[in-house]
């Protein structure tokens, strides 16, 4: 564990069952006890996960807390480790020989800015959390982005609160860490252009490594919600982020600093990459949750015309009108459910009533069923596969659940609008412009330098480290449901049939095995 820091005055101190007592500067309080944060607390950090495992009650509200502590923590660390070597080299003394330059010490300014953008960078989520984005609000705005959202909850928040202040570098700082900050993909031009805005010079882009790193994934947001999300589900979790800061250092690699970890901590990272997938399959991607999440999104678009949040200011609004208008936003959280289902007047409105019927179904387990499951095959395979996803979800969904239905020897008894398509999509992390390849490949390494020397960084490969480790780090599954569980038979043969003509792999193939085991029973 870190050490405790000494308490500042005006600091806060609160007991997370994570973490333990964690204190907090006063600029955080501050900023947790406005609306904009404070609404955290009525969304679910896993959303439709709570209604398959009871324990996942916590909200966005105390995972942001942790996220904000846990900035503080590695900031304050990689502060010591470069203030100590900087003293070190100007007392003459026999040191690490990194070439740290004055321009690279991380200021109190800096901490607070990490910690302020851990608090903030999930302020964007919606009802349900990320599938509200995927399925409800990109519906509507095709480049909406939580990220981006939380930039703006993040003006408005300091622009409705004057006791709040930041300079206008600082608050470009923080919006930089939350959303955008992948610096060494960028220009030279862009790259001076961002430093200057944010009052950082280059020295300091490591600094956006710590709460949403873009480059390899490995990031504070990560540590809290494995600890955290494991613990409310009753799952273990073996992964130390305490470790692995501890083993963290800054080098040089070409013209950029990054943050760089020590190489007997590569089967540990893999194992943090692999616990993601794990969490993803068992729990966050759960077949029923995906399910949940799906009947949920389907009443909000449904009643989404005529539905009305009702504001104090400015009248009532449409759900989808929030989302350019961050005063109503504020007040969009998961209780639209409840004000959905106890709506006046709903019987008398189709869409509130189809709405509020999908609702009831999910309040008394009258849920739809999952038909089966399957697997495209990818050319790793070693052929050529015979059905393959695109990038487009939306119209994959659309061709699987009309060539489905296809299949159907009964068209009259099962129609298109009987099924729906969940594509999930499992990966070790996803980074822009690497989806799909091992993130390990982009994670900065050193070991101990001989006498002294200067540390080195380099990449470890996958075949240095073990044989057992994956060579697919990405995969997508098909979800068939059908919404009226009358028709799971008829609507688990068209599937069957479909998956053999595609030559898929999957679970399908047992759905085949009792089909036929029962026929047998039956002759029997």
């Amino acid at each position: 564990m870190f050490e405790a820091a000494n308490l500042r005055q005006g600091d806060t101190v609160f007991n997370d069952p994570i973490h333990g007592h964690i204190s907090l500067p006063k600029k955080c309080v501050d900023i947790i006890n406005t609306p904009e944060f404070l609404r955290l607390r009525l969304i679910k950090q896993l959303g439709a996960t709570y209604e398959v495992f009871p324990g996942a009650a916590h909200n966005r509200f105390e995972h942001c807390i942790g996220v904000a502590h846990l900035a503080g923590i590695f900031a304050t660390f990689l502060q010591r480790q470069i203030d100590d070597e900087l003293k070190c080299k100007s007392e003459g003394g026999s040191c690490d020989a990194t070439a740290f330059t004055k321009e690279m010490r991380i200021t109190k300014e800096d901490i607070i800015c990490l910690q302020v953008a851990g608090l903030c960078h999930d302020l964007g989520h919606g009802p349900m959390s990320h599938v509200f984005e995927t399925r409800f609000a990109k519906k509507f705005i095709k480049t909406w982005d939580h990220a981006e959202v939380s930039c703006q909850l993040f003006d408005q928040l300091l622009e409705n609160n004057e006791r709040i202040q930041f300079s206008s570098t600082d608050r470009a700082f923080i919006k930089r860490l939350i959303h955008k900050s992948k610096t060494d993909e960028l220009t030279p031009e862009k790259k001076k252009a961002i430093n200057e805005e944010t009052g950082r010079p280059a020295e300091k882009n490591f600094l956006y490594q710590i709460v949403s790193n873009d480059n390899n994934g490995i990031d504070v947001d990560k540590f809290d919600y494995f600890a955290r999300d494991c613990y409310q589900l009753g799952f273990k979790n073996n992964f130390d982020h305490n470790r692995l800061i501890k083993f963290s250092r800054v080098i040089k690699v070409g013209d950029e600093w990054h943050i760089c970890y020590r190489d007997k901590q590569v089967e540990d990272i893999y194992h943090m990459f692999l616990s993601r997938v794990i969490l993803h399959r068992r729990a966050c991607q759960h077949k029923t949750v995906g399910m949940l999440e799906r009947m949920y999104m389907e009443a909000l678009v449904k009643a989404n015309d005529s539905y009305r949040l009702q504001l104090r200011k400015g009248g009532p609004v449409k759900i989808s009108d929030t989302l350019g208008n961050m005063e109503a936003y504020v007040k969009l959280t998961d209780n639209v459910f409840n004000d959905i289902r106890n709506y006046p007047g709903a019987d008398k409105n189709k869409d509130l009533k189809a709405a509020q019927d999908i609702l009831d179904r999910i309040d008394t387990r009258r849920l739809y069923k999952l038909v089966g499951e399957a697997i495209p095959k990818s050319e790793k395979d070693g052929a050529q596969p015979k059905f393959k996803l695109t990038d487009d979800s939306e119209k994959d969904e659309t061709t699987i659940i009309k060539g489905v239905a296809e299949y159907s020897k009964d068209p009259e008894q099962l129609k298109e609008e009987d099924l729906f398509v969940d594509i999930t999509d499992f990966n070790y992390g996803t980074f822009e412009g690497k989806k799909g390849q091992n993130p390990v490949d982009s994670v900065y390494f050193y070991n101990k330098p001989i006498k002294n020397g200067p540390y080195q960084a380099f990449h470890i490969e996958r075949e240095d480290v073990s044989s057992l480790l994956p060579n697919v780090f990405a995969e997508k599954h098909i979800r068939l449901y059908v919404k009226n569980s009358a028709k799971l038979d008829k609507a688990r043969d068209s599937f069957i049939s479909w998956c053999e003509d595609k030559d898929l792999n999957g679970k399908w193939r047992h759905l085949k095995e009792v089909n036929y085991a029962t026929a047998a029973d039956t002759t029997a």
